[in-house]
């Protein structure tokens, strides 16, 4: 049945490949909003405290969901006590969530209706027959199918509009929380190669308007797999310049840095008016590079990242990264027949994604040391006061192995897809609050975060 599934799917995107885009597009910066130096968000809502949380969810459909809704779960119920004042959950000092693909579902919920997550999500998403919907809206319904040839229509948009309605309820950026920290849907431009984020400072690069745009496009775009959905269409408007901490200048010594500012070339608007976006995980099937992108973009020096996002007091930085990667399915070696399409499609992606993963993780840890010396020799430099020197990294990331076997590899090679039995929805989300539960890294930071003067 998957393998018919996908085929099914692909002979839709044949029929549809030539039509017209839909007419809804991101809208235009205002003049004032223009001539704004700075995102709106540094100016009414100041998170510059002595503690930093950054959270990365990754793909994998309902898998990555679930599991990132776990560890979300496991974050809640972890109490921080503060300088020993006052006491508060590790949730609740999350700073930024970066997220791609499945992860993104979780992530936008979360923004948009806070503790209502604990409540309401699973039956909105997580246990939600999403797959079986879209699937008869593209297949069954006639009334869909005219739609789709007279340009209506593309299945992306179908999908975001069932997204926005269904899960998101109808919400734009303009209905995150004021208290909520910082959500990244991450997507990939197909013309470019870069990684986009739907946040005002990737907004800017292209003088358009975040506040309108609908959650759940925004979502459809993250997780729009190349050739299952069409991309998403977004307008490259011209008539701004970037953010003043945008235009930094980047020594381009270092190949990696090149990801970073491939949003650059968005100023040629006659080269580039469109962007069609799909995927996250085209780019960054973690959510990780995202977040090194900004500090590449401030020439790789995490003070000067700090000091551009308002974040000059930080002492302690947590960064979890929360991996629902699958694996490879090894019977493939056990049969002389030939792998069938679905496979073939879920191997080649899964080999790409591990490899790339990997370079990502290494590249994390190995910058850790660097950027803690130029947090404390710029600090001190800067504002020379006692205790100046006075910050910390601590990074871990949470995956299916740290499990033990043999439950690691049974949640790994469960399905990547939008619909999974509530059994296995389960089995995810407990597996997310244990390994928060045993995680040395965070015991340590929220050890040390309570006993800080």
């Amino acid at each position: 049945m998957k393998e018919k599934r996908i085929l099914w799917l692909v002979c839709l995107g044949v029929l549809t490949a030539c039509v017209p885009q839909p007419r809804y597009l991101n809208q235009p910066l205002t003049d004032a909003e223009r001539e704004q130096p700075v995102p709106a968000r540094f100016e009414t809502h100041d998170r510059n405290d002595d503690i930093t949380v950054i959270l990365t969810f990754s793909g994998g459909g309902t898998r990555a969901a679930a599991f990132s809704y776990g560890v979300m779960r496991g974050l809640r119920d972890i109490d921080v006590d503060i300088n020993s004042r006052h006491s508060t959950s590790l949730l609740s000092l999350v700073d930024v969530i970066s997220s791609v693909s499945g992860g993104s579902f979780t992530a936008a919920y979360y923004g948009l209706f806070g503790e209502q997550l604990f409540t309401d999500f699973e039956a909105d998403f997580l246990k939600l027959k999403v797959q079986s919907y879209l699937t008869r809206q593209l297949f069954i319904n006639p009334i869909n199918w005219f739609r789709f040839m007279s340009g209506q229509y593309n299945r992306s948009e179908l999908t975001a509009q069932y997204y926005q309605r269904a899960i998101f309820g109808g919400k734009t950026f303009a209905d995150m929380r004021m208290d909520a920290p910082v959500v990244m849907i991450n997507a990939t431009d197909i013309a470019t190669g870069a990684g986009f984020s739907f946040t005002e400072e990737h907004f800017r690069w292209l003088c358009s308007d975040l506040s309108e745009f609908p959650v759940g496009k925004a979502v459809a775009a993250s997780s729009a797999v190349p050739v299952l959905f069409s991309p998403v269409l977004v307008r490259n408007h011209p008539g701004c310049q970037p953010y003043e901490f945008q235009l930094s200048r980047v020594h381009e010594d270092v190949r990696f840095k090149h990801q970073a500012l491939k949003l650059r070339q968005f100023r040629k608007k006659h080269k580039y008016p469109y962007l069609h976006l799909v995927d996250g995980g085209v780019a960054d099937n973690l959510g990780v590079r995202a977040l090194l992108n900004q500090i590449y973009e401030q020439d790789n020096d995490f003070w000067q990242a700090l000091k551009a996002y308002r974040l000059t007091n930080t002492k302690k930085v947590l960064f979890v990264v929360v991996n629902a990667a699958a694996v490879l399915d090894e019977g493939i070696s056990q049969s002389t027949d030939t792998p069938s399409l679905s496979q073939t499609i879920n191997a080649v992606t899964t080999i790409q994604s591990q490899n790339y993963n990997a370079d990502t993780l290494d590249l994390l840890e190995l910058s850790v040391a660097q950027w803690t010396d130029q947090v404390r020799e710029g600090r001190c430099a800067e504002f020379f006061k006692a205790g100046c020197d006075d910050f910390e990294f601590y990074v871990t990331e949470l995956n299916f192995s740290h499990i033990g076997e043999p439950h690691a590899s049974e949640l790994a090679a469960i399905e990547t897809a939008l619909q999974l039995p509530e059994t296995e929805v389960d089995r995810l989300i407990r597996a997310g609050e244990q390994l928060v539960r045993e995680s040395e890294v965070i015991a340590q930071f929220v050890n040390q975060v309570s006993e800080q003067p």
